[in-house]
């Protein structure tokens, strides 16, 4: 009825396919998604929702705000932790089953309606140096890269190289089907879409710490920007 009523006034309807939503029962049972059966379930619900609203809906988004899950892993992807778990690449492994999941949900929607658009969705926001001092610089590109590898491979199809040394780096080794590859090139998103609340601002020098709360995000306060009570 909701998408009815916005057609009939000419607004056309923007779905974002899960937004932070896992139901509790597959976080206590296969621990979200941690789990590669996470990718079964959201297959069955992609499958539904194209198959149901196929001539109601064209645009979708397959995740709302998808590299939240590295800042706020419950709300983002329902990870809960155990004691002396690696965290880092428990998230990452979560990460690799969204992409998956995503690519297979732009395949599904696709052979339902190849009038769909599908259309990634990242938290994002750019990251200033603060300074021209090239530690800073880099430190800058570094936080925006954490985000923007979500896209890179929503987009491009493939995990850019950066992210491959960061997981080299953080002795990361994700858990890659066969097939995993060749399913991302073959199924990138149409569009890409953004949240947008501040931008933030970096600094390698330790001493430098004149944090403002943010929006999930903790970041160094820009003395040459005004800034919301959000920061």
């Amino acid at each position: 009825n909701v998408f009815d009523e916005c057609l009939k006034y000419g607004i056309e309807p923007l779905v974002t396919i899960t937004h932070f939503d896992v139901p509790m029962h597959l976080v206590e049972t296969i621990g979200s998604w941690r789990s590669r059966k996470m990718v079964d379930c959201y297959e069955r619900l992609c499958e539904v929702i194209f198959n149901r609203y196929k001539d109601k809906v064209k645009y979708w988004l397959t995740f709302n705000e998808i590299n939240i899950l590295l800042h706020l892993p419950f709300i983002g992807a329902g990870l809960a932790f155990e004691e002396g778990e690696d965290e880092e690449a428990v998230k990452y492994q979560a990460a690799h089953n969204k992409l998956i999941a995503s690519a297979k949900a732009t395949k599904i929607a696709r052979e339902i309606n190849p009038n769909f658009k599908i259309g990634c969705m990242l938290a994002g926001a750019s990251t200033y140096a603060n300074t021209c001092a090239p530690e800073d610089v880099w430190k800058a590109m570094t936080r925006d890269r954490d985000n923007f590898f979500f896209i890179d491979v929503q987009s491009r199809g493939e995990y850019p190289n950066y992210a491959k040394k960061m997981f080299q780096r953080m002795n990361i080794n994700l858990k890659v089907e066969q097939g995993d590859e060749e399913l991302l090139k073959n199924n990138t998103v149409d569009f890409v879409s953004f949240s947008y609340y501040a931008s933030r601002l970096a600094s390698a020098d330790p001493e430098v710490n004149n944090q403002t709360s943010g929006n999930v995000f903790p970041t160094l306060r820009n003395p040459y920007l005004k800034a919301s009570e959000w920061g």
